[in-house]
């Protein structure tokens, strides 16, 4: 994937900055690159339309959890607390990132439209990232030999579902909870797979 030069960098920190003050839609071209330092022919050069530039955005935060992610699973000597220091750290991220908390702030309605509208591509990237992980695990020999997929995919359902309803069962806020859920739910399904019946 070709890497952001630091002109594009500054036009999608711009248009974060814009979008958790006023929303997705009232973030105009004009304010976004006024506070980039460029004129508003520069952003359509590089995204053609609003929409590739939210998208962008998007991308780049998730991109930023996911290498997180990976830093975690590589710091961790035991594969237990990879796992779960890893989990912590999404479930963490679905209650507290400023694309979730602040865009429901300033543009609630707006925010769960976007967050369901892209759903498919969140869960999407989502699967593709934890089937690498698993995958690559699974080669390391720290995981059992089993199909990632269906775990991968349950694993990106459970995320988004959290992202949209960060509340019921589980008080997921409270960080022992959390901790034990994860151990007794996710970690064993992430270690062995899904069990099947004989």
């Amino acid at each position: 994937m070709a890497t952001r030069d630091q002109l594009e960098e500054s036009i999608l920190d711009a248009a974060l900055e814009r979008i958790l003050q006023v929303g997705i839609r009232r973030a105009s071209l004009d304010d976004i690159a006024r506070r980039a330092g460029v004129n508003r022919v520069t952003i359509y050069r590089r995204f053609r339309v609003k929409e590739n530039l939210v998208d962008a955005v998007l991308r780049r935060e998730i991109t930023r959890v996911l290498a997180e992610i990976g830093r975690i699973m590589r710091s961790e000597p035991e594969v237990e607390t990879r796992i779960e220091e890893a989990l912590l750290f999404i479930i963490q991220q679905t209650r507290t990132h400023p694309l979730v908390t602040q865009l429901l702030d300033v543009a609630p309605d707006e925010a769960v439209e976007f967050f369901t509208v892209r759903g498919e591509e969140l869960v999407n990237q989502g699967i593709a990232y934890i089937q690498g992980v698993l995958r690559y695990s699974q080669e390391e020999g720290l995981f059992e030999k089993y199909e990632v997929a269906p775990v991968a995919e349950l694993l990106a359902r459970f995320t988004h579902s959290l992202l949209l309803t960060p509340v019921g069962g589980t008080n997921f806020g409270d960080e022992d909870l959390a901790r034990n859920y994860v151990r007794a739910a996710l970690v064993p399904l992430i270690k062995f797979g899904i069990p099947h019946s004989a």
